[in-house]
């Protein structure tokens, strides 16, 4: 199965938009062994996008269309796709009840325009869109599968994830299991090259990504090798394993927070706000704060990396010191990590959230 991307919008070919969402959604594909044959641009012109949907239908097997759904005379890439698969657009009425429930709650009428984001070619089974009006679409045709999404990173990349990755795995991998691990404090290339050898002789395929600072690293295989893979990968990514899910230690503390539902602060004289933006959501504000009230069950103090905050040379070692209070019990522990690039302080971070993830439950 190949696949190849096709950016609609003025915006981007004239150089105002720089295009995020293919950079990032075919770094995704690659990482799920998903070959990523061509990228290409077009304008907003009906014609070129035909013309680009032509291109591409004779020398792939799934074409990903992203932009050109909205609301405007200018959003014409569902007219595009309709005329190359000869299918009239249709108005689905689950798309104009989704649309106008989302125009509804922002006080807005519904136009035209909007009327126009309802309609699809017959055959299109429809994505879901909780962050816009503009609905994605998937079609089969002729051995081929069509993709619509929206524009908008904060639309497009979620639908993907959600939607459409799981559509592209299926097909590529009927038959075959997922084995997945996030791995932290190792190299990508270390970790690959170690489980490569490993499973020279087993009949898998191995993928990774780098999702700073970790490691993501996927093996797909018969059900049957499952536990063989896990018993010979095990002495190797177990050193790595911080969580015992394939969520990131920052997303497991948040977790944590929301269910001990008790005051917590975090003096953060590290991360220049890197940990607060990970932590502090909407669900957790009221739980968590960044100063020192006096009511909070737990108090941390972090400090350190001293050498990045000096701008020191980034060929060493840099520390971390995590000062805790719980009523009347207090510690201090400290950590040696790796300095050797900027990212660093994300590093610490996913560190931070590791080790405070441990001791709240140590002292609750």
């Amino acid at each position: 199965m190949t696949i190849a991307f096709l950016a609609t919008g003025d915006e981007i070919i004239q150089g105002d938009t720089l295009n995020t969402n293919t950079h990032q959604l075919a770094h995704t594909l690659n990482s799920e062994g998903l070959a990523v044959g061509s990228h290409l641009s077009c304008s907003d012109d009906e014609e070129d996008i035909y013309q680009c949907l032509r291109f591409l239908s004779n020398q792939y097997d799934v074409i990903i269309m992203i932009g050109g759904l909205g609301p405007t005379s200018d959003d014409r890439t569902r007219y595009a796709l309709s005329r190359y698969l000869e299918s009239p657009l249709i108005e689905f009425p689950e798309a104009l009840d989704h649309i106008h429930k989302r125009i509804h709650q922002i006080n807005l009428a519904l136009s035209e325009g909007n009327k126009q984001q309802a309609k699809f070619p017959a055959q299109a089974t429809l994505l879901p869109n909780p962050n816009g009006t503009a609905l994605g679409c998937y079609i089969r045709n002729h051995n081929k599968l069509f993709i619509m999404l929206p524009g908008p990173p904060r639309e497009c990349l979620p639908m993907f994830n959600h939607y459409v990755l799981p559509l592209l795995q299926q097909d590529q991998h009927t038959n075959k299991q997922l084995l997945k691990w996030r791995l932290f404090g190792v190299a990508e290339s270390q970790i690959a090259e170690a489980i490569d050898k490993a499973l020279q002789d087993i009949n898998c395929k191995t993928g990774y990504r780098l999702d700073m600072p970790y490691v993501e690293c996927k093996v797909w295989a018969e059900p049957e090798l499952v536990e063989l893979i896990n018993k010979i990968l095990w002495p190797i990514i177990s050193p790595h394993l911080i969580t015992k899910t394939h969520k990131k230690a920052s997303e497991e503390l948040i977790e944590l927070i929301q269910k001990w539902q008790k005051p917590l602060v975090i003096l953060d004289e590290a991360t220049g706000g890197i940990l607060q933006s990970l932590l502090q959501l909407p669900q957790t504000y009221p739980l968590i704060k960044f100063h020192e009230p006096n009511h909070a069950a737990v108090h941390f103090h972090i400090c350190g990396l001293y050498e990045y905050w000096s701008n020191r040379p980034k060929n060493g070692q840099t520390s971390l010191a995590i000062f805790y209070r719980h009523n009347r019990f207090e510690g201090k522990e400290t950590h040696i990590i790796p300095h050797r690039s900027p990212l660093v302080i994300h590093y610490a971070a996913e560190l931070i959230s590791f080790r405070l993830l441990h001791l709240i439950n140590q002292l609750h």
